[in-house]
């Protein structure tokens, strides 16, 4: 399995909380960029952190059960797919922010 085609079955499998993620990203980027104290910095990390949790939550409770094996049978667990969910959402953020603070502030 190619590296795109894991790209891709992650988009996939965690495209809610990618969208979800993304949306918040882009509301911290432009509270930063109007005038928000750079202790925002941090605070969007954290508020993070419980938006991803309540967003995994919800998705597990409401996500088809049956529809995890067609990433099992392809040799993806399900936590392996949750922590790059996770981490690409968290890049996202983290480079959001850097760059808003090296450019802007």
């Amino acid at each position: 399995m190619t590296l795109r085609d894991r790209i891709s079955l992650t988009w996939r499998y965690g495209k809610a909380q990618l969208l979800i993620g993304a949306v918040y990203n882009l509301v911290c980027m432009n509270f930063l960029l109007n005038g928000m104290s750079y202790a925002f910095f941090v605070d969007c990390f954290i508020i993070k952190a419980l938006v991803t949790a309540i967003t995994l939550y919800l998705e597990s409770k409401f996500r088809d059960r049956d529809a995890i094996f067609f990433y099992v049978n392809l040799g993806l667990s399900r936590r392996k797919l949750q922590i790059s969910v996770v981490l690409a959402d968290f890049l996202m953020l983290a480079i959001l922010l850097t760059l808003v603070l090296v450019f802007h502030g």
